[in-house]
């Protein structure tokens, strides 16, 4: 809840200055939303993970993978604009 509560500010202080697409705020926002119901059930119990385990007999609850996933994936798309639009600005004359 840490990193969403401190994201969300920032995000309100750099929307004029530095604005993200909006794909990528979709993004921040899924990233959020997978850690906030990952922090509130435990990664090992979200309950739809948990019907989809009884329902494709699994042998376990998946969520984590999802969570490790977008731990990964969605940082690297912030940090890859972040870096392509300092590239754009550096270039201009």
């Amino acid at each position: 809840m840490l990193p969403t509560i401190i994201a969300l500010p920032v995000l309100l202080v750099t929307y004029k200055s530095f604005p993200l697409t909006p794909l990528v705020y979709c993004l921040i926002l899924a990233h959020a939303l997978i850690l906030l119901i990952g922090g509130h059930y435990t990664y090992a119990e979200v309950p739809l993970f948990s019907w989809l385990r009884d329902t494709f007999d699994w042998s376990r609850n998946y969520y984590d993978r999802l969570g490790h996933f977008a731990q990964g994936f969605i940082p690297a798309m912030i940090v890859r604009e972040i870096l392509l639009r300092k590239q754009v600005v550096n270039q201009s004359p």
